[in-house]
């Protein structure tokens, strides 16, 4: 959804993109859709729990491109909603090991090559309007958010003296697989549950869902000169949900 939306884009602007994930076809189809639009893209199977995984895939693009200047981490999940005193243990760690882990094993090891390169770098964390509000019934998810933009903020801080920018995306309610996922989920949980009174926002003041090329934009602008003053900065893309 949103990382092959930002993948495009930002290969049409000029960007050389190295894609990863867990699934090779779609790896396959996305880069075929770049180079066929006249952007470059090559692709590389990767499973951003595991260090080493997520190390090759950036060597793979230092030895497809000569450096690695540009980085987006995009690799997330969710779960079904869920009371808190009935979690189950085995997705708060499945959540953790993802979103927080797998973010940190990506972080590590872009900064390791831009530390390397010496000229600085980009860095944007894809997070959710999660990272900065509260969900019912979604413990894991929006603490795993509030981490990223803790990681986020505290990366910036750390990396700013060389020259290397690291911001938050916090992406609200947008029309991807994940989102469809989401909305039977939350149906499922209020039937299980039809006396409960269980709060939910997704459409803000615009009253509509984000589309993945929108969130694009954003991550674009992120990761181009155009935002060349911001490092640190949490910013929410939701329609104005997080503003009520």
């Amino acid at each position: 959804g949103i990382g092959a939306a930002t993948a495009k884009l930002a290969a049409l602007r000029g960007a050389r993109v190295m894609i990863a994930s867990l699934n090779e076809e779609t790896l396959k189809k996305t880069a075929d859709k770049i180079n066929a639009a006249g952007g470059e893209s090559q692709w590389i199977v990767c499973d951003i729990r595991h260090q080493d995984q997520v190390e090759k895939a950036v060597q793979a693009t230092v030895d497809a491109y000569g450096s690695l200047d540009l980085a987006y981490s995009n690799a997330g999940v969710a779960h079904a909603p869920t009371y808190t005193h009935e979690f189950d243990e085995s997705i708060w760690h499945m959540v953790m090991d993802i979103n927080v882990t797998g973010s940190f094993y990506f972080c590590k090891a872009v900064l390791q090559q831009f530390m390397k390169q010496g000229k600085g770098g980009n860095l944007v964390i894809n997070g959710s309007m999660a990272g900065i509000t509260g969900v019912g019934h979604m413990v894991a998810y929006v603490s795993s958010k509030h981490a990223l933009a803790g990681m986020t903020k505290s990366l910036a801080v750390e990396y700013g003296q060389h020259g290397i920018r690291v911001n938050f995306q916090g992406p609200g309610a947008t029309e991807t697989n994940m989102l469809d996922q989401a909305i039977k989920d939350v149906t499922d949980i209020r039937k299980a549950y039809p006396n409960d009174k269980m709060p939910s926002k997704m459409m803000g003041p615009l009253n509509r869902n984000q589309t993945p090329e929108e969130q694009a934009e954003v991550a674009c602008f992120l990761l181009s000169d155009a935002s060349s003053a911001m490092t640190g900065a949490i910013v929410v893309v939701d329609c104005g949900t997080t503003a009520y």
